[in-house]
């Protein structure tokens, strides 16, 4: 390079000591040069940090805590004022439980095949009635109108009391065991008995609703005028089933007239 070309080189013009000596930092300027603005040094991360955390949590302040910590926070506060049982668990006893029994549901008809039995009875001077408790309302309506035919009938007519029951329960016995669903009692009105009382008529109503005939009976009612009207009764029998007990022909009923 020719002394031409550094006379024309415009670094050559510049003063050198408006520059930073990059070879001695350390070096200071010549009394009576430019000093140099100084460069702020360089933070470090672990600085930036420190810093920040002082200015979100000033002196004083709460510290931060790591969220095992706030968690167990949280449940000291929520544990607050609870003590202990006295005992261990186990010796502390239950409170008790009150159970209430379910309540009883009676089916009459199932008393019925058991050998429970209730009627509902029904009489005046010229109607009488008795059915099991739970029997079919159209069944007690087609036997007061006679519709089942009577498949045999008894006449009690001139009878004395002890008669007309071995009588009734010789034919009722038989009735049963044939597998008769229905059938005619004739006992009369009582027109001819001492007083004008149909005594036999009651006795007979009574007689059906006690041992052993309730076993067998399912309803009775006073017949239709072509069968004797209130002399009569159309009686409905119970259909015999193997099992479900035996028909204990020779109990009496609770009559002082039957007591020999």
């Amino acid at each position: 390079m020719s002394d031409t070309d550094c006379d024309n080189n415009p670094f050559r013009q510049l003063d050198k000591h408006i520059f930073p000596d990059t070879r001695n930092p350390g070096k200071k300027s010549a009394p009576g040069k430019r000093k140099q603005p100084e460069i702020a040094p360089v933070e470090t991360d672990d600085a930036l940090f420190l810093q920040t955390m002082q200015a979100v949590h000033p002196a004083g302040a709460a510290s931060v805590h790591t969220p095992a910590e706030a968690e167990l926070s949280e449940f000291e506060a929520a544990m607050r004022g609870v003590h202990p049982l006295a005992g261990k668990g186990r010796e502390i006893p239950p409170e008790p439980v009150c159970k209430t029994a379910p309540p009883t549901v009676n089916d009459p008809l199932r008393d019925f095949l058991d050998g429970k039995f209730a009627f509902a009875l029904q009489h005046t001077n010229e109607y009488a009635e008795g059915h099991v408790l739970g029997l079919d309302p159209i069944t007690i309506r087609k036997l007061q109108a006679g519709q089942f035919s009577p498949e045999g009938s008894l006449d009690l007519h001139g009878l004395n009391t002890l008669q007309a029951y071995q009588h009734l329960i010789g034919f009722m016995r038989n009735a049963y065991l044939r597998s008769w669903r229905t059938v005619l009692i004739v006992s009369g009105r009582g027109l001819n008995s001492p007083h004008g009382l149909p005594v036999l008529r009651e006795k007979v109503q009574i007689w059906l609703t006690q041992e052993p005939l309730r076993r067998v009976v399912l309803a009775f009612c006073t017949a239709q005028q072509t069968n004797g009207g209130a002399g009569a009764l159309y009686v409905l029998l119970r259909k015999m089933r193997k099992g479900q007990g035996k028909v204990q022909w020779d109990r009496t009923p609770v009559d002082p007239d039957l007591l020999l």
